[in-house]
């Protein structure tokens, strides 16, 4: 595999389900970029440092535990003990505190967030449920990595070997509609990850930053489906978790990944 004109890009996913909708969520950071003199330089390590702020930010802000791992669901559900003082944070602190995790990602790259969601009805490569879905994403990520001229890596949360087989599957067939190529409508052809290197990968998320973001974003993309499906509860509508999502900056969300939503979030 000779490396792609403008590096490699790393991609973060994450997952969120609750019968019938399945959701994914990928996260790009850059990992390997050009010098304008010639040669490469490793990138990654300022997005990290970006991350670290973000992250100790919102503890002074907002007076949560620094070293505490984000998870969307904890966080809504006034669970965790966030609070420096050990409490759970209270309904307003906990969706304040989402949304301006979600609303301060000003210093991700633009267009570096993709989500795909399945219904009870959605099928992909003879695949249901979060496997249809995450084929979607892999299809997205695909045609991402194709137009900006990258290389990418994927990183999964930890304790989802079978995504890790789903996506050497990927890496082989990837069966993908016209939408993307222009080669006659209703018709698909195989066009697998061949320009991701290495085999997907697993990260522990209470290690990493970006993991925790791909959560965070997942989990508010599922609430603000369910709000669109009718199937959110009235006190999550009256705490305005189906809003959260639409606090991410819209520059960072990659919408040419479909025609269909303006918000980044795929339907299969």
């Amino acid at each position: 595999m000779d490396l792609s004109p403008n590096g490699i890009d790393i991609y973060y996913i994450d997952e969120s389900e609750r019968y019938p909708l399945s959701v994914t969520s990928a996260v790009k950071i850059p990992f390997l970029r050009p010098k304008n003199c010639g040669g490469w330089e490793f990138v990654w390590d300022r997005y990290l440092a970006d991350a670290t702020k973000w992250r100790r930010d919102l503890s002074k802000t907002h007076s949560i535990r620094f070293r505490e791992e984000l998870h969307g669901y904890k966080i809504l559900k006034q669970q965790g003990q966030y609070h420096k003082t050990w409490r759970n944070l209270s309904p307003r602190e906990a969706t304040t505190v989402y949304e301006v995790a979600l609303k301060s990602l000003t210093w991700l790259p633009e267009r570096s967030i993709i989500s795909a969601y399945a219904t009870e009805g959605s099928r992909l490569m003879g695949y249901e449920g979060i496997s249809a879905c995450l084929f979607g994403l892999l299809q997205r990520m695909r045609n991402d990595c194709t137009n900006t001229g990258v290389n990418g890596m994927v990183f999964f949360d930890e304790g989802h070997s079978s995504y890790v087989r789903l996506y050497r599957m990927a890496q082989k067939y990837l069966p993908t509609g016209s939408r993307f190529g222009g080669w006659g409508s209703g018709k698909t052809k195989n066009l697998p990850l061949s320009m991701f290197a290495k085999d997907g990968n697993v990260k522990n998320s209470d290690l990493s930053y970006f993991m925790q973001i791909a959560d965070l974003i997942c989990y508010a993309a599922r609430l603000k489906l369910e709000h669109e499906r009718g199937a959110l509860a009235a006190k999550r509508i009256g705490r305005k978790h189906h809003e959260l999502y639409d606090a991410i900056p819209r520059s960072r969300l990659n919408t040419s990944a479909t025609m269909k939503r303006r918000d980044a979030i795929v339907p299969i």
